[in-house]
């Protein structure tokens, strides 16, 4: 009996080293989490969902510091890691420039392709809740790093253009402002926009990438500038200038757009990519792209932040 006793006292004891230690290693791991920097893969629970995304976190990071955050959405059936490493690396801008980069993954639609969630009929979506997955990222950063809740950005390109205009329509009390690059609005999306505040607009397309739209389910880009035109209050007629042609061998040429004097400063950008097809400029870029040509007269990585960036959630900084 007294051996049974003993056996069972030292068992308590394990246990409650166990435990005490269990708690030290949480704690650690909270400690770690809160001083991450670099490239980490992350995931969380949305929605009874585990989702997936890429956080960079410039090495410099200063808790004293609030950073901006800008979310780069890849396109349909392709994964953020590929997207990240070939289309859209913008770490050693987020390295000069002091902000917090964020590369989420969609999940997949029947066929297996990733695929962002757009609400409405018309959208060939998943049955996703696409758009509150970013405002989860947004809280749960928030309550890890010093994040600037005023410059909260978004950007993406084809299926992630979509889901960055359906952001900026559905959610826009959370962002500052977006760029879209061989994107459009749908119709769902035109039709349920609701911004609440003026919200400055840089998108990038080619004329060969179904720039008229099409009919039953998206918005010519003329039609989606001049909403957001109408919207910001911008000038009526554009300032129209024409990009140097510096790779006069990818058989494009580009045409910068620039409605200004918006409320709070807000403006439209739109270059238009003559000849351009379904892909994101890139100035190192010579290869054809699956719907026309690569153009490499503008580098859409730089320009999306620079313009981006010269903005909070008031408008002009």
């Amino acid at each position: 009996m007294l051996f049974v006793k003993n056996f069972l006292l030292n068992r308590l004891k394990i246990n409650i080293l166990l435990s005490f230690f269990f708690i030290i290693t949480s704690c650690n791991n909270e400690e770690s989490l809160l001083s991450q920097t670099g490239l980490t893969n992350q995931n969380i629970n949305y929605d009874q969902i585990n989702r997936e995304f890429i956080l960079y976190v410039p090495p410099n990071y200063n808790s004293s510091i609030n950073y901006p955050i800008l979310f780069n959405l890849h396109g349909g059936a392709s994964m953020a890691q590929d997207y990240m490493e070939y289309v859209s690396d913008m770490r050693s801008i987020a390295d000069n420039e002091n902000f917090i980069l964020v590369y989420p993954q969609a999940t997949s639609d029947s066929r297996g392709d990733p695929t962002w969630h757009l609400g409405g009929e018309n959208s060939k979506s998943t049955e996703v809740n696409d758009v509150g997955f970013i405002g989860k990222i947004i809280d749960e950063l928030s309550s890890i790093y010093s994040v600037d809740q005023k410059r909260i950005y978004v950007c993406g390109f084809s299926n992630g253009a979509y889901l960055a205009y359906e952001i900026a329509c559905l959610m826009n009390d959370k962002i500052a402002g977006i760029g879209v690059v061989a994107g459009h609005m749908f119709i769902d999306t035109f039709n349920s926009c609701s911004p609440s505040h003026p919200t400055p607009i840089i998108n990038i397309h080619g004329t060969e990438d179904n720039y008229d739209g099409i009919g039953s389910y998206y918005i010519s880009q003329e039609n989606s500038n001049a909403y957001w035109v109408s919207f910001n209050s911008t000038d009526s007629s554009p300032v129209i200038s024409q990009i140097d042609n510096i790779n006069t061998s990818d058989e494009s040429t580009v045409e910068h757009h620039s409605w200004k004097n918006g409320t709070n400063g807000t403006s439209v950008e739109h270059y238009k990519v003559i000849g351009g097809g379904h892909s994101w400029p890139n100035i190192s870029s010579n290869s054809n792209s699956v719907k026309g040509y690569s153009n490499g007269d503008i580098d859409a990585n730089q320009l999306i932040w620079n313009y981006l960036s010269r903005y909070d959630i008031d408008g002009l900084r």
